[in-house]
């Protein structure tokens, strides 16, 4: 016990017929048609009548969204010297794309997003997400962006305000993203399915037709399959597949299985097992297949395919058809993105645990359900929380905060803002601050520089940023320690990013040019990193952070929820209340997931089947009084293994918040007033 407590851790604008002056500076108004559109408004020209006799039906170099507004238009396509006799500036039609061959060099082509893109997507997103442009495709995901495609780079902005791009034609993985150490996923989010078996045997037939999937994969490509080791939290985990990106990744997020670290706290783990009359802590494997055939007729390519390889496909252990496949989806005909996990009482996990990825190869999505979830299931076994958290040290007595939430509430900016090195504003603050508490405790002069000097070193560090195991110590009380090597984060307001990317090269997941989404025409075509799914590894040996993921004593719990029509700021909360808070689990964006925590197979089945929110704290009711079948959708057995799960992390949660003072903090109130609490 000892060992594993303390081990490291405006205005729509229309431009005049005659006029060449420029827009002032106005605040921000509402749109003829109620929308607001930025802080400045900027002209929106219609380009209708500027277009050329050739272009204005079914041509190729008008781009239109699904209204049929203009979404993307050449240059060449619009007749200049009628934007100009209507005295017209080229430079209120909206933001030139210009497009170089290989060498960076030779102009292409010139396109120009309108800049009237802003708030048509913001008001009828679904006009452009999805649509195809020459340069890529639109995303809207909290706002409009442009997915760059195969072979384009970006290389900059110049002098004249345009995008500048690069485009190789032989360049056509897709996976190779728009800037330095960039990569595309084919995902950007969570797996369409969910499959759980709750009889062991059905579960390894799954386990055996991915492996004869492996094996196939091998027979057509002629690589053998991928096989990264690592450490998370103390549990060891073999993951195979047929994705380079998914082999690096997981080896750069987390330990390495020999970390000094991790094997300390892997040998205190199996203690914990043995006392409780196990051997050790169980093994994960996760086998991650990508590029599973999705419809029969892709199947049957695949099949002629791997005769042509010489390799038999009944001898292998693959299906006649691929509607015989365990893979099938039923509903959507097809087979599509998803996980298969054995779901059942933690007393029959069994020494090995097993996680299918199907056609998924993005990091987040394998990172959730093939590492985290197992991890929590494991370690719930002996009396361990893990929290979707992060954890800080914001007091000078070392102790650690915790920071609960689902993605988006601001855990990692909670953790980390008061951590940047570089920008000396919030550092200088916080030092301001602990200056004038130590005024109030009479301290003046020589004396209060030194004290001040002592403390201010080691405050505002980041311990973790997303996920966190917690237990309780009969000497030290509740603490933590940390899951995770190198942090997986959102680059949107990541502290520090310009530094970060002008000293390292970390791997960019995502990166997309923003088509709207800032609400801004100086961002109207640049690459923000403010895309939604976008992450950045961050490696915290590159020194930007204050960061140390020493275990420690936790002096406070807060629950980040961001939502403006709750009616405080911050509250302080009972053991009770804060389960209601936790069984709730809000998002920013009005939905749920159970413990603020959509990454563990029960809650991902619990908002599969819709048992969230209120739904959910009254099925938790009924079954703490023995009706198990509103937590099951009318199954009992599959009532029984979710309550079983959920049960253990309640309990324990329970426990911590009688005795760590715990906190409600409202996001909605703004960054800097909500760090302020």
């Amino acid at each position: 016990m000892k060992k594993l407590a303390e081990a490291a851790g405006a205005g729509t604008m229309v431009a005049p017929a005659a006029t060449t002056s420029a827009v002032a500076p106005q605040p921000t108004t509402k749109g003829s048609r109620g929308a607001e559109v930025t802080k400045h408004p900027y002209p929106t020209i219609q380009l209708e009548p500027f277009l050329t006799p050739r272009d204005r039906k079914g041509s190729k170099r008008v781009i239109r969204d699904r209204s049929g507004g203009i979404a993307f238009v050449r240059e060449d396509a619009l007749s200049l010297d009628r934007i100009r006799e209507a005295g017209i500036p080229l430079y209120n039609v909206g933001r030139r794309f210009r497009v170089l061959g290989p060498d960076g060099i030779t102009e292409q082509e010139r396109w120009i997003a309108p800049f009237d893109v802003i708030h048509r997507s913001r008001e009828n997103p679904k006009d452009f997400d999805g649509l195809v442009l020459p340069l890529g495709e639109l995303i809207h995901d909290h706002g409009l962006y442009l997915k760059l495609a195969p072979g384009i780079a970006e290389l900059g902005i110049n002098d004249r305000s345009d995008i500048l791009l690069r485009r190789d034609t032989k360049q056509k993985d897709p996976t190779v993203g728009p800037v330095l150490n960039s990569f595309n996923t084919v995902i950007t989010g969570r797996a369409k399915r969910l499959v759980t078996r709750t009889i062991y045997d059905e579960h390894r037939v799954d386990v055996k037709e991915a492996l004869a999937w492996l094996k196939a994969f091998e027979a057509v490509s002629k690589a053998k399959t991928l096989i990264s080791r690592f450490c998370c939290a103390g549990v060891q985990y073999t993951q195979k597949g047929n994705v380079p990106y998914l082999k690096k990744t997981s080896q750069v997020n987390f330990f390495p299985p020999d970390d000094p670290e991790m094997r300390v706290i892997a040998k205190a783990i199996d203690e914990r097992f043995k006392e409780r009359g196990g051997k050790r802590a169980p093994h994960v494997t996760i086998l991650s297949l990508m590029g599973v055939p999705k419809t029969e007729a892709e199947y049957r390519g695949f099949l002629l395919r791997l005769k042509k390889a010489r390799a038999s496909a009944q001898k292998l252990g693959l299906p006649a058809t691929l509607k015989a496949s365990r893979l099938w989806d039923p509903d959507s005909k097809a087979v599509v993105t998803s996980n298969f996990v054995y779901f059942a009482p933690l007393k029959e996990l069994g020494d090995e645990v097993t996680i299918l990825t199907v056609n998924t190869d993005y990091h987040g999505e394998v990172k959730s359900r093939g590492v985290l979830s197992p991890l929590m299931a494991i370690l719930s076994q002996i009396d361990i929380i893990s929290a979707h958290a992060g954890a800080a040290v914001l007091n000078r007595q070392g102790t650690a905060t915790t920071f609960t939430g689902p993605t988006g509430t601001g855990k990692t900016t909670a953790g980390a803002f008061w951590a940047e090195k570089n920008e000396r504003y919030r550092r200088e603050e916080l030092k301001r601050r602990y200056r004038l508490d130590l005024e109030r405790e009479g301290q003046s002069g020589g004396d209060l520089e030194e004290e001040l000097d002592r403390i201010f070193p080691n405050v505002g560090i980041l311990c973790q940023e997303d996920w966190i195991e917690i237990l309780h110590d009969e000497r030290r009380g509740w603490v933590f320690w940390s899951t995770e090597r190198c942090l997986y984060a959102r680059t949107g307001g990541f502290p520090g990013l310009k530094f970060v990317l002008a000293e390292n090269t970390p791997i960019l997941e995502n990166v997309t040019a923003d088509f709207g989404g800032a609400r801004s025409i100086d961002s109207l075509g640049r690459i923000t990193h403010d895309y939604f799914p976008e992450r950045i590894f961050y490696d915290p040996t590159w020194g930007h952070l204050l960061y140390d993921r020493t275990s420690r004593p936790i002096a406070a719990n807060v629950f980040l929820e961001r939502n403006p029509n709750l009616d405080f700021c911050v509250k302080r909360v009972g053991a009770d209340e804060a389960m209601k808070w936790l069984l709730i689990g809000r998002t920013p964006g009005g939905k749920y997931e159970p413990l603020y925590n959509a990454y563990p197979d029960f809650s991902g089945l619990l908002m599969t089947y819709g048992i969230v929110g209120e739904k959910l704290v009254e099925a938790v009711k009924a079954a703490e009084g023995g009706d198990l079948t509103k937590l099951g959708r009318g199954d009992v057995t599959l009532g029984r293994a979710i309550y079983d799960k959920l049960k253990v992390q309640l309990d324990l949660w329970r426990k911590n918040c009688a005795q760590v003072p715990t906190y409600i903090v409202n996001g909605a109130a703004g960054l800097e007033l909500t760090q302020d609490m």
